[in-house]
């Protein structure tokens, strides 16, 4: 046999040395050289780096692909690029009922501006109880537009439902969400009653969301971010940044928010969270802020949450800023406002719509309500008012229709007047007596005709409180609490006696409610730790000196008033507040706040014309100036069996 037949089927090693076909080294240049004499293809090598490449490209420019809600209803965004308004957020605590006495609820979400938007909508989640003889539509308009309208179900169900902002309405930055409910019933049966019978719960997290292009970063949209609970974390408790996170807490209460001091940064969501501090304190508390920020207002982070952290002492300018139109110009991820001011209410009458009261063109049914808020310390001198001047318009209106314009102070019907055909001006005086320190003054205009039943049919006409409308100061000096406004009103501090250190985070817990009470609008009082009430000047104390008497004492865990304590002496509360009006010889007087314990979110009285409160988380009292408990119930009580 010859070494060619010999050789033949040998392996391709035995052709090492030769190759007579040229090819066995062309071969092996297109492997790596593997295991054992294994070989891996070179494209294999290849696939494997593009794929590693695409993957890491995967998490480094679309990270949201790896973080996406299972809910098919997410807007798919990571948390912080996440915007929620929720109902509860915008103050509505417990939600909304919607009834036939009651049947729209309405509120304004402010949208992030600096951070762009993908999406805008509303989600609205409920309950619903219809009776099977009426019909009725759950409507939504945004800034007076209708954008839904739906017809729902009889009986007991639910609501859920994602409705699309259009992005003209949403390109403002602001949104206005009306909430309509309207029915009838049709059971064939003849009454000038057609109300539907209907009741709807809007759930408190139904929420106005938005898919934000980046995360919040600018100072403006931190603050439309917040919700109406907000915590003030008091990183630093030195007297100067003591006294800004008061001022802050006042102006924020007076806003509408619902404010918490705290030592530490809370576990919650903390987008509705502010640091007060100097940098470095805010750092420790693990806030993240540019380095090259201005001293002032600073846009940081806790996690993937955007908190504002004060870091400059000066609250007032602070308030100022954060919780005034100008807060607008804020577009940056600093901010060092050093003057701000507003002109002050000033005359003997104030403008309704001063006041917040709504002077447009409305429409009326059968009734339209307007309510009118005002607090004595706002108002010029603090003065009370005497009279309400009202004036309105009127449609054209048939020989057979009345106009009736009912007035109630405070919950008590004080006037009640027949006004003419097309215009109305009424005056109608306002008891001192009935006044309080903050009141709620309602007008109510119904219609009444003298057809009725099925002949008439029921048909809405425009109706308008004019913009001279006003309340009317007078001279009358109020009594107790609701004469302090007129002591405070040329300017006080609050004098805090005494060492507080330890106890600071509790003491303004319990006082800055009540502060902001007495607190004219604009004003950030000056706070004075451990100094004593400078002679001469009107103040609110917290604590106690030797040279102001109050008429209740509060000594050695026990409450006490009257002449030799004969008229009051109970144990004291470990959780409470006491309150009243005191005097000084040789000067003005001003109010005296006593706490102890933690108070929480203590519901306040009304500060009417007594002199002393006695508040605790389970309920108030007044205390007369003789010492004795005002009480309203009788001496005898026939209860229900």
């Amino acid at each position: 046999m010859s070494d060619d037949e010999h050789n033949e089927g040998t392996p391709a090693a035995g052709r090492s040395d030769s190759d007579p076909a040229g090819k066995g080294g062309s071969e092996r240049s297109e492997y790596f050289t593997g295991e054992k004499g294994r070989t891996v293809p070179k494209a294999a090598w290849w696939v494997l780096a593009v794929a590693l490449v695409v993957l890491l490209a995967f998490f480094l420019v679309r990270p949201a692909w790896f973080t996406r809600d299972a809910d098919e209803n997410s807007l798919q965004v990571p948390a912080d690029r996440h915007f929620v308004k929720t109902l509860a957020g915008s103050g509505h605590a417990d939600g909304v009922w919607l009834t036939d006495d009651s049947p729209s609820t309405s509120y304004l979400v402010t949208l992030p501006a600096d951070s762009g938007r993908s999406q805008t909508r509303l989600h609205l989640a409920g309950t619903s109880q219809i009776p099977d003889n009426s019909t009725v539509f759950l409507s939504v308009s945004m800034d007076g537009q209708q954008v839904f309208n739906n017809k729902l179900a009889a009986g007991e169900n639910e609501i859920e439902t994602y409705i699309d902002v259009p992005e003209q309405i949403a390109a403002d930055g602001q949104v206005r969400v009306q909430i309509r409910a309207e029915g009838t019933r049709h059971d064939e049966t003849c009454t000038p009653d057609h109300s539907a019978g209907l009741q709807i719960h809007l759930d408190p997290d139904s929420t106005v969301e938005a898919a934000l292009d980046e995360p919040i970063h600018t100072v403006r949209d931190a603050v439309v971010s917040w919700d109406r609970n907000v915590t003030i974390v008091l990183a630093d408790q030195d007297v100067k940044w003591r006294t800004a996170a008061a001022q802050l807490g006042i102006a924020l209460t007076r806003a509408g928010h619902e404010v918490t001091f705290a030592s530490d940064v809370p576990e919650s969501d903390g987008r509705s969270t502010i640091l007060v501090g100097p940098d470095g304190a805010l750092r420790e508390e693990g806030w993240a802020g540019p380095d090259d920020a201005a001293e002032g207002i600073v846009v940081g982070r806790l996690s993937d949450s955007p908190v504002l952290g004060v870091t400059t002492p000066d609250g007032g300018q602070i308030s100022r800023y954060l919780t005034s139109p100008a807060v607008t110009t804020a577009d940056g991820a600093d901010a060092d406002p050093t003057a701000i001011s507003t002109p002050p209410l000033g005359g003997d009458r104030v403008p309704l719509e001063a006041l917040g009261t709504d002077t447009s063109v409305g429409q009326i049914t059968e009734t339209r309500r307007w309510r009118v808020g005002y607090s004595l310390a706002d108002l010029p001198e603090g003065r009370l008012p005497q009279s309400v001047s009202a004036n309105f318009q009127f449609p054209a209106s048939p020989d057979d229709l009345r106009w009736i314009l009912n007035v109630d102070l405070n919950g008590t019907l004080v006037a009640s007047r027949n006004l003419i055909d097309t215009a109305g001006r009424a005056t109608v005086p306002l008891p001192p007596e009935r006044q309080l320190l903050e009141n709620t003054l309602t007008l109510s205009i119904e219609r009444d005709r003298d057809l009725g039943g099925c002949d008439v049919r029921v048909t809405s006409y425009p109706i308008q409180l004019q913009a001279d409308s006003t309340l009317d100061l007078g001279a009358d000096p109020g009594a107790g609490f609701t004469a302090v406004s007129r002591t405070l009103a040329p300017g006080f501090s609050v004098y805090l006696p005494g060492e507080s250190g330890e106890n600071v985070i509790e003491q303004l817990n319990a006082i800055i409610p009540t502060l902001t009470k007495f607190t004219p609008a604009d004003e950030n009082p000056d706070f004075r730790w451990n100094e004593d009430p400078a002679a001469g000047q009107p103040f609110i104390l917290v604590g106690t000196v030797p040279d102001v008497s109050p008429l209740v004492g509060l000594t050695d865990g026990r409450i006490v008033a009257g002449s030799d304590n004969a008229a009051l002496d109970i144990p004291a509360f470990d959780n409470g507040l006491i309150v009243e009006t005191v005097t000084r010889a040789g000067g003005p007087g001003g109010v005296m706040i006593r706490s102890r314990g933690i108070i929480g979110q203590t519901e306040l009285p009304d500060f009417g014309p007594e002199t002393a409160q006695v508040i605790t988380p389970q309920g108030s009292f007044t205390i007369n100036g003789d010492g004795t408990v005002a009480t309203d119930t009788p001496p005898r009580q026939d209860l229900p069996r």
